[in-house]
C-alpha cells in the first residue's frame, strides 16, 4: 500500500500549484498638502479689530488658540460665549486689539503661559487685559 503524501494536507503538505501573477495594485494617491482652513464663522477677518462684536472676538481667539497651541476642548459653549460677551462689554473697542496683541505680538503667550479663552475672564483683567490695554493706548 502506497501513500501519496505530496497532496495530503493532514500532514502539512499541499499540492504543488503553479504560481499566479500578483494582481496589479493601483498607484498610491499623492499626499494631500496641509492647508490652513478657517471655519465658516471666521467673521473677524472682515472687520477691523476695534469694530469686532463679541462673536467675532470669540472666533478670532478660538482660531488663534488652535493655530498656536493646537486643538483645545471646547467645553461648555454657553460658558465660552458668556466669557467673550463679558470681555467685550468690559473692554469695548479695545477688546479686539487686546486679543490681537496677545496672539500676534506675544505669539499666544502671556507671562510664559499660553493664552486661552480663560485669559479673557474678569478675574484675569488685572494681570492680562489691563497691562495690554496700557501698552495699546498712548
Amino acid at each position: 500500500m502506497l501513500l501519496n503524501l505530496s497532496v495530503d494536507s493532514a500532514y502539512g503538505k499541499t499540492a504543488a500549484r503553479p504560481a499566479s501573477a500578483a494582481a496589479p495594485q493601483a498607484p498610491a494617491a499623492p499626499p494631500v498638502a496641509a492647508t490652513t482652513s478657517y471655519p465658516a464663522a471666521a467673521t473677524d477677518l472682515l472687520d477691523s479689530p476695534v469694530d469686532w462684536t463679541w462673536r467675532q472676538l470669540q472666533d478670532y481667539v478660538e482660531r488663534a488658540v488652535g493655530e498656536r497651541h493646537g486643538p483645545q476642548p471646547t467645553g461648555n459653549e454657553a460658558k465660552h460665549a458668556a466669557i467673550f460677551q463679558s470681555f467685550h462689554k468690559r473692554w469695548g473697542h479695545l477688546a479686539g486689539p487686546i486679543a490681537r496683541f496677545a496672539f500676534e505680538q506675544q505669539d499666544g503667550f502671556w507671562h510664559s503661559a499660553p493664552v486661552t479663552a480663560l485669559r479673557f475672564t474678569k478675574g484675569s483683567d488685572e494681570y492680562f487685559a489691563r497691562p495690554i490695554s496700557e501698552r495699546l493706548t498712548p
